[in-house]
This record gives C-alpha cells, sequence and structure tokens, in this order.
C-alpha cells in the first residue's frame, strides 16, 4: 500500500511524501504541478491507494466558512487551537494549492481514495504537546519512533507535516478512524469530489 503525503503551501513551501510499508521518502516542491511530477516519479509505476492532505478539502456554506470539524477539534483540543482556524481567513496557497493538488491527483488516479489531513493538530493529539519550528528534529524522531518507522529524514516542517499526512491516510484507513465529515449535511461542498477526513480516536496515544 503506497500512500501519499502533502503539505500544500507557496513557493519552496509545499511539502511531499511517498510512505510505502515502514519506510517513507519526502521532498519540499514549489507548485501543484511540480508536487505531482515529484509523485509520479516516485511512485515509479505503481498507483498509490491514498493521498492524505493538509488542507480543506470539504468547505461549509455557513458563517465565516466554519465547518463542523474545525470546530470539532477546536473544542477538543484547546492547546492546539490556535492552529484551528476560520476557513474564510486561511491562506490561499494551501486551501487553493490543496484542493487543486486533490483534483490534480484524482485525475491521475482516479482510484486514490483521499483524506484532509491536519497534521500540527495530530501531532498535538498524540504527543500531548505542539512543535514549534526550532524543534523540527526532535518532533521528527518522536514521531517516527511513534510510528515505527524506518530511520529517515526531513528537512523542514513541510515535509515532517506530509509525513504526518501520509501516515494519517494509511493509518486511518487500516484502523478504520472515525470519520470527521460524517455524518454530510446541507451546508457542506465538495469542490475536489468525495473525500473524508480520517481521525484517530481518542485513546490513540
Amino acid at each position: 500500500m503506497i500512500a501519499l503525503g502533502f503539505d500544500p503551501g507557496g513557493a519552496k513551501g509545499f511539502g511531499c511524501c511517498l510512505l510505502a510499508e515502514g519506510s517513507f521518502t519526502t521532498a519540499t516542491v514549489g507548485t501543484i504541478a511540480e508536487a505531482m511530477r515529484w509523485a509520479v516519479i516516485a511512485c515509479a509505476g505503481e498507483a498509490p491507494s491514498l493521498a492524505g492532505i493538509d488542507t480543506l478539502l470539504h468547505w461549509s456554506d455557513g458563517p465565516s466558512g466554519w465547518r463542523r470539524a474545525d470546530l470539532c477539534l477546536k473544542g477538543k483540543y484547546p492547546g492546539a487551537s490556535a492552529s484551528v482556524m476560520s476557513p474564510n481567513s486561511l491562506f490561499g496557497a494551501m486551501a487553493v494549492g490543496g484542493v487543486g493538488l486533490a483534483i490534480r491527483l484524482k485525475e491521475q488516479w482516479p482510484m486514490m481514495a483521499i483524506t484532509e489531513t491536519h497534521p500540527k493538530v495530530l501531532f498535538h493529539a498524540l504527543h500531548g504537546a505542539n512543535y514549534a519550528k526550532s524543534e523540527i528534529a526532535a518532533a521528527f524522531d518522536w514521531f517516527v519512533d511513534r510510528a515505527a518507522l524506518s530511520p529517515g529524514s526531513v528537512r523542514n516542517e513541510h515535509e515532517l507535516d506530509a509525513l504526518i499526512s501520509a501516515w494519517a491516510a494509511k493509518q486511518g484507513t487500516l484502523q478504520q478512524w472515525s470519520d470527521l465529515c460524517e455524518p454530510r449535511t446541507q451546508d457542506m461542498i465538495f469542490p475536489a469530489g468525495p473525500v473524508s477526513y480520517l481521525w484517530p480516536p481518542a485513546d490513540l496515544k
């Protein structure tokens, strides 16, 4: 099972990861097109089953775009609530880049399952603490040990978030985590087609 992970951002801030079995590889690119080229080459002719993307893969037509999933995570993890913002206040590089990437992934691999992720809040949920940009190495070491992955490295927080996103897509599917997109309600909009938002149970630490 190959799982891809992405942390969409602007130039030099678009993290990518391929996770297969317990090994992984990461890269930082600058555009959706570059991320797709990297993924196709990294997959080496194999079709990835899953992708986790740190972005808004579903929208709400309600006030400030707040989604049920956002409010759920904000209330559940007050120590990480600053990382959960109203969708209408987010940067376009993440919001537009993430949806654009999801569309391109589906064009390339129509059978791929895609889940939204929130790696910084997920890290907090698993570790009980946030990580700062100055602590990437320590956060990476902790996560690789927690996820039982083979040794490797990341160059920045974008690659770490992409790795966590790929892992969340894989573990969430294998362990049947709950879907924060459920139940589907009338305010929800899915611009890139059906997706999930897999989230672990509270006792996963």
